[in-house]
C-alpha cells in the first residue's frame, strides 16, 4: 500500500452517503452526510492496544467513543490535529497518471466518483428538491486517498437527460466505497456539537499505533439499491438538468450476489467548493 498508515496520529475513515468538497478558504476537506431515512450514521474512535496475554506483539483495538442513533439535525463535526502538524491545511494523494480501468494504484483519491468531472467539469448547482437534513463533517490537517477500492465490483454509467431520457451505456470501471484521511501531528482533537452540547476527545501521538476514527453512513437493508446517485441530485444540478446513473456488474464470479453486498459510495464535488453552499 503506498500510503504508509501506520505513521499516522489518527487515521478517518468514511464510508457511505456523502458529499466531499475541499474548502480552499479554509483550508480544509469537508464531508456532508445525508441523514435521509434509509442510511445509518455510526461513530467509532478507537485506541491501539496490545492484547493481553498474546505471545507476540499483537495490536487490538478498543473503542474510545462511540455515537449512534444521532438527530438528523444539528449534527457537527470538528477533526484536526494540535500544535504546528506537518500538513497545515490539507493534502490529496494522487499518483501520477490515472485510468480508471487500469491504475495499480488502490489509493489514488480518484478512485472516489467526482461529480464535476461527470459533468465535463461544469459548475453545479444546488439543487432546488426537498432535501434530508446534513451532518457536516470538517478535516484539516490530513492527507485524503482512498482507503478501500471494491475490486469485486466493476461500474457502468448511463447519462440521462433533464426527461429521463437513457443515452447508450458506458464502462466506468471500478469506484472507491471509503475514504481515508491521514493525520499526524502531536495530537489530534475530535470535537462533535449535537444541538447546544459539545464533547472533544483528544486523541495523543502514540508512534506507530495510529487511534482510528471510523465514521459510516450506510443503508445496510438487504434490498438497498446499488446506486446513491438519486440522493446525490437532490442537492446538487447541472444547468442541463442532465443525470448520471451507475449500474454494478460483479467482476468476481466468486463473489457474493449483488444483492449480499454493503455498498454505499461517497462522491467529490468541485463547485461548489464548501459542504455549506450545499
Amino acid at each position: 500500500m503506498p500510503i504508509q498508515e501506520s505513521s499516522a496520529t489518527a487515521l478517518v475513515r468514511f464510508t457511505g452517503l456523502g458529499i466531499v468538497c475541499f474548502n480552499e478558504a479554509q483550508q480544509r476537506g469537508e464531508i456532508a452526510g445525508i441523514r435521509d431515512t434509509k442510511h445509518k450514521l455510526t461513530i467509532r474512535i478507537q485506541r491501539p492496544v496490545y492484547q493481553d496475554g498474546a505471545e507476540k506483539d499483537v495490536i487490538t483495538y478498543q473503542d474510545v467513543a462511540t455515537y449512534e442513533n444521532l438527530p438528523k439535525d444539528d449534527v457537527r463535526i470538528e477533526i484536526k490535529a494540535s500544535g504546528n502538524p506537518p500538513i497545515a491545511g490539507y493534502q490529496i494523494y494522487q499518483n501520477g497518471e490515472f485510468d480508471r480501468l487500469g491504475s495499480s494504484d488502490v489509493n489514488d483519491f480518484r478512485w472516489l466518483v467526482n461529480m464535476s468531472t461527470l459533468h465535463g467539469d461544469t459548475a453545479l448547482n444546488a439543487s432546488p428538491t426537498e432535501r434530508y437534513p446534513l451532518t457536516k463533517m470538517y478535516i484539516s490537517n490530513g492527507l485524503f486517498y482512498a482507503h478501500k477500492l471494491d475490486l469485486n465490483l466493476f461500474f457502468e454509467k448511463v447519462e440521462k437527460n433533464a426527461s429521463g431520457l437513457a443515452m447508450p451505456s458506458e464502462v466506468f470501471g471500478n469506484v472507491a466505497e471509503t475514504i481515508g484521511v491521514k493525520i499526524e501531528g502531536a495530537e489530534v482533537l475530535f470535537t462533535i456539537r449535537i444541538g447546544g452540547q459539545e464533547e472533544t476527545h483528544t486523541l495523543p501521538r502514540i508512534d506507530g499505533l495510529p487511534f482510528r476514527i471510523e465514521i459510516k453512513n450506510m443503508d445496510y437493508n438487504a434490498n438497498a439499491i446499488y446506486s446513491d446517485m438519486p440522493d446525490y441530485y437532490k442537492y446538487l444540478a447541472s444547468p442541463s438538468g442532465n443525470q448520471f446513473e451507475f449500474t454494478p456488474i460483479v467482476e468476481d464470479a466468486s463473489a457474493q450476489s449483488i444483492n449480499q453486498q454493503e455498498f454505499c459510495h461517497p462522491i467529490v464535488v468541485d463547485h461548489p467548493g464548501s459542504i455549506d453552499e450545499l
